[in-house]
C-alpha cells in the first residue's frame, strides 16, 4: 500500500532501482514508441475495410450524430455506395440509425469491444484502486491516460462530487502538451519524435496558458525529467490546475500518467506540496 499523500510521486519512483548510472530513468527504446504513431491509410488495408473504418472515424465527440449526406461529404463517396456501407455496419451492431431524424450515431457493439481492450490494459487493472484512493487522499480528481496517435487518451478516472468534472469521458482525448498528463508521456519519448509529432499536428493552444513554441516544450519537458512530474497551469482548461506523474513498467518504460485535477485556488504553495 502506498504512504498516504505520496501516491503521485511513488509512481514514479517505485522503479527507482531501474535508474542508470545519471540517477535518471532509461529512456523509451527507440523501437517502442507506443502511442506515438499518426493514424493514416494502410498501405495494406482492402478498400472495403477501409472504408468501413474511416464511416466509423467520421464520428467525434464533437460531431457524435451525423446524417448520411454529411458522411457522403466528408468520405467523398456517392451516397448509393454509402448507404450499402451503412446498411453493413448497422447490422453488425457497430452503427444506429434514428429514423426519424435520419442521423447515424456509434453502436453498442463499439462499447463491447471497448470494454475488452480497457480490460487488457495492465496499467489500467493496476491503476483503478489507486485513482480512488489518490481522490480520496487529496481532495480531487484523479485521472490515467496513456498515449495514443501521438494525443493523452483517457482509459480512467475517479471524481468526487465537489469538484468539477472535467476529465470524465473514457476515451476522452487531449492534446498532450498541454496536459500534466501528456506531458509524463512526452518527457521520457525522444525529443525528436516529440518535434516531429509537433511539426505533424501542430500546436492546438487549448488556453493562452498553452505551450506554443519547441523552446518553451522543451523547458518544460526537462523539468519534467528533472522532478519526476508534470504540472498543467491552466493549459488545457481555464481555472483548472493539474499534477501528474508517470506510471513505469517492470522494465522502466513509462506506459501511463496518473494525475490530480482540480480548482486553481486547490493548488497553491502548501497544497502543491502535499499533491
Amino acid at each position: 500500500m502506498l504512504q498516504p499523500c505520496r501516491r503521485l510521486t511513488m509512481i514514479h519512483s517505485r522503479d527507482h532501482s531501474m535508474q542508470n548510472g545519471n540517477g535518471q530513468m532509461p529512456r523509451t527504446p527507440r523501437r517502442a514508441r507506443p502511442g506515438l504513431q499518426i493514424s493514416g491509410k494502410s498501405p495494406y488495408g482492402a478498400r472495403t475495410m477501409d472504408r468501413g473504418l474511416s464511416i466509423l472515424q467520421c464520428f467525434t465527440a464533437s460531431c457524435p450524430s451525423l446524417s448520411a449526406h454529411d458522411l457522403s461529404l466528408r468520405m467523398g463517396v456517392p451516397p448509393s455506395t454509402l448507404y450499402r456501407y451503412l446498411a453493413t455496419l448497422e447490422a453488425g451492431g457497430y452503427l444506429e440509425s434514428d429514423h426519424r431524424s435520419g442521423l447515424y450515431r456509434l453502436g453498442l457493439r463499439l462499447v463491447e469491444h471497448a470494454g475488452i481492450v480497457l480490460n487488457q490494459i495492465d496499467a489500467r487493472l493496476h491503476a483503478l484502486p489507486e485513482l480512488e484512493a489518490l481522490a480520496d487522499e487529496v481532495q480531487l480528481n484523479s485521472n490515467l491516460a496513456v498515449l495514443f496517435d501521438g494525443d493523452t487518451f483517457h482509459i480512467g478516472y475517479a471524481i468526487r462530487s465537489y469538484v468539477p468534472p472535467i476529465y470524465t469521458t473514457l476515451g476522452r482525448r487531449a492534446v498532450a502538451h498541454c496536459t500534466a498528463l501528456g506531458k509524463c508521456l512526452l518527457a521520457w519519448l525522444p525529443r525528436e519524435d516529440v518535434h516531429a509529432l509537433i511539426a505533424a499536428k501542430g500546436w492546438r493552444p487549448c488556453t493562452p496558458n498553452s505551450i506554443q513554441s519547441i523552446e518553451a516544450l522543451d523547458r518544460e519537458l526537462n523539468a519534467v525529467l528533472a522532478q519526476g512530474y508534470a504540472v498543467d497551469r491552466e493549459e488545457r482548461h481555464r481555472n483548472l490546475w493539474c499534477v501528474g506523474a508517470p506510471i513505469r513498467d517492470r522494465s522502466g518504460r513509462v506506459v501511463a500518467a496518473m494525475s490530480a485535477s482540480g480548482p486553481t485556488r486547490r493548488f497553491d504553495g502548501e497544497n502543491l506540496d502535499r499533491i
